[in-house]
């Protein structure tokens, strides 16, 4: 019974939202009380383990769902500040808040049964799901702007699912004649008797398919737009959670592979975590849009995912996951604050944040410096380990590349943290409203550094 809570939850929370009233605060209070449910469902799950031949979950499993319940909770509880701030200064030109938080909770409904998913046919309509639960959510503010980034995220990421789709038709027939079907337990039982070459084909289609999902170049076209339009709250789950679900999906592809194909979907995962880099560093070092900046940071984290899990580091691919997750989640958080005080995301014209609203800069240079890995970063960690287990050749240009991604991100923050403030430009209501939304990004960066801590003293020893 407890593997149906984690989906019946959010829906569940969904339908009391949108039929709750118009009320902001108690549209965002049900967000955050459906948040902490999903969270309590995750841990029973996990204390009292349930599957069924369609539902269950397994190592990774259960990391990319606590992952996504975890940066639920803290959004959903984030948004009862965020909401009545954003709408204060927003007024009607903004989505229906309890439409906003319903379709919220669907997102994260749609989330776990990607999660939960014990059958490919059954996590293909679940990812196909994410997106049509999250791409309303990307014209929160109703511009003309934002519903081109919702097309274009619709229609781009429909592709990559109809390729996905094709590739789980063609794994049915290399599985033929197993009478494993699409079948998770069963195709990893049966993997030796699949015809190579169909799931060779099956693997392609797939790992085009979801990694277009998950944002690996050059796939990742519909991702800089999305976030550069998309309500912080949004970007935070989409980043954090869903990239991390479509990453699930390719590993799990990969996870039923004959033996004597697992050199080649590794090797699928080490060349486009490569190209996923060098495209991050480039578009990096010339982003003006301190949310776009934060979209290519995230193709960069998961082609350092996906190079990781290639080269078989596959237990600190979970720790660079959690990290990334848990800092990324952060910095869309500060990023929505900024937006509030400064009301635009383009680099050249946020300055003084160290004048205006400090808090919120100490926080916005100590995120990123964690996110390009500099200790105690979690990410530290997993970054070292990934350029000394690469060979010498492979990881100088990894580390080459980090370097890029590290100057560009630190240019742009450095320019909008100094400077001096205009008086004309000043709005001490706005910016007071900002740094009243520090409480979960600061939580969470202490948290971060001292996980970081604790990895670098078990490291030392």
């Amino acid at each position: 019974m407890s593997v149906f809570l984690p989906v019946a939850i959010p829906v569940l929370g969904a339908l009391l939202i949108i039929s709750s009233g118009r009320s902001v605060k108690r549209c965002a209070w049900m967000l955050a009380a459906t948040g902490t449910l999903h969270l309590l469902s995750v841990l029973l799950l996990i204390f009292h383990p349930s599957v069924n031949e369609y539902l269950g979950a397994d190592a990774m499993g259960y990391v990319v769902l606590t992952l996504a319940s975890i940066l639920f909770f803290c959004v959903s509880w984030h948004i009862c500040k965020w909401m009545p701030a954003t709408l204060e200064f927003e007024g009607d030109k903004t989505m229906s808040p309890r439409v906003f938080a319903s379709l919220f909770a669907v997102f994260l409904a749609t989330m776990s049964l990607t999660a939960l998913a014990r059958n490919f046919g059954l996590l293909w309509v679940a990812v196909e799901a994410t997106t049509l639960a999250s791409a309303p959510l990307i014209i929160f503010r109703k511009t003309p702007h934002s519903l081109e980034a919702m097309w274009k995220y619709l229609l781009i990421c429909s592709v990559g699912i109809g390729l996905a789709l094709f590739g789980t038709m063609l794994l049915g027939v290399a599985s033929y004649g197993s009478h494993a079907g699409l079948n998770m337990k069963l195709l990893t039982e049966y993997s030796g008797k699949m015809n190579e070459p169909w799931f060779r084909a099956a693997f392609i289609f797939c790992f085009a398919g979801y990694g277009l999902k998950m944002g690996l170049a050059p796939f990742h076209t519909w991702l800089p737009d999305a976030h550069g339009e998309a309500p912080a709250m949004l970007s935070a789950l989409l980043s954090g959670a869903l990239l991390n679900c479509a990453f699930l999906g390719m590993i799990r592809i990969a996870g039923v592979a004959p033996e004597a194909l697992n050199g080649f979907c590794n090797n699928f995962f080490v060349v486009f975590g490569m190209i996923s880099l060098t495209v991050a560093a480039v578009f990096i070092v010339r982003q003006r849009d301190f949310k776009r900046m934060l979209a290519y940071s995230s193709v960069e984290h998961m082609g350092l995912l996906a190079l990781l899990w290639g080269l078989g580091l596959d237990q600190i691919a979970v720790i660079h996951m959690a990290g990334h997750s848990l800092n990324k989640m952060t910095l869309f958080l500060l990023a929505g604050s900024i937006l509030v005080a400064y009301k635009t995301h383009h680099v050249k014209d946020v300055c003084c944040m160290f004048g205006r609203i400090p808090k919120t800069a100490l926080f916005w240079l100590v995120g990123v410096l964690f996110i390009c890995g500099t200790p105690p970063s979690p990410l530290f960690i997993s970054e070292l380990f990934l350029v000394r287990g690469a060979g010498l050749w492979l990881g100088g240009a990894i580390l080459l590349l980090l370097f890029v991604i590290f100057c560009g991100m630190t240019a742009n923050v450095l320019k909008m943290c100094m400077g001096e403030p205009s008086a004309a430009e000043e709005n001490q209501t706005a910016d007071k409203a900002a740094e009243g939304l520090l409480f979960i990004p600061a939580l969470v960066i202490v948290l971060l550094t001292v996980g970081g801590c604790l990895l670098l003293c078990n490291m030392v020893r």
